[in-house]
């Protein structure tokens, strides 16, 4: 019972990976534009402890107004070295991409390495799905087989 219920949830897993890491790039390339402002940076933890020293882990909050007059609220990270603060000051107008049914999961500034990034975690949500499948349909097909009876017998 433990396992039917720990592949269920490792399969909803890859589930919301692979939905994530399809919708953020759709986001990107077909949302509507809307301009933002950027209202809190903050340098998370230390440094990083990377092959390339002196790497931090910046959380970015911002708004941006709807068509309608809604303010929306959303967060994002972003990897920067300690001069990056510089180009990520409080007030600074930033372009902001969003469906208008979800305005919350926006994406601000898109590149191209957030782009390949969200592609990979799609892959891995996949790769999850897949292995779960592949092996409920190995023990279904392992329960169908015919074995030889007790006497050496074949089933017919």
């Amino acid at each position: 019972m433990f396992a039917k219920i720990g592949r269920s949830l490792v399969f909803c897993l890859g589930m919301m990976l692979l939905i994530w890491g399809i919708y953020m790039p759709f986001v990107a390339l077909f949302g509507t534009q809307g301009q933002g402002k950027i209202t809190h940076v903050r340098r998370q933890g230390g440094d990083r402890a990377e092959a390339i020293r002196n790497r931090y882990t910046y959380m970015i909050s911002y708004t941006f107004m709807l068509p309608s007059g809604e303010l929306v609220t959303g967060h994002t990270q972003r990897v920067g070295d300690y001069f990056s603060p510089k180009h990520l000051v409080v007030g600074k107008r930033v372009e902001v991409r969003y469906f208008s049914f979800l305005p919350s999961a926006a994406v601000v500034d898109r590149s191209w390495g957030g782009v390949t990034e969200n592609i990979l975690v799609a892959a891995v949500g996949a790769v999850l799905m897949y292995l779960l499948g592949f092996q409920r349909k190995r023990t279904k097909k392992r329960k169908g087989t015919s074995h030889p009876t007790r006497n050496g017998d074949q089933n017919s």
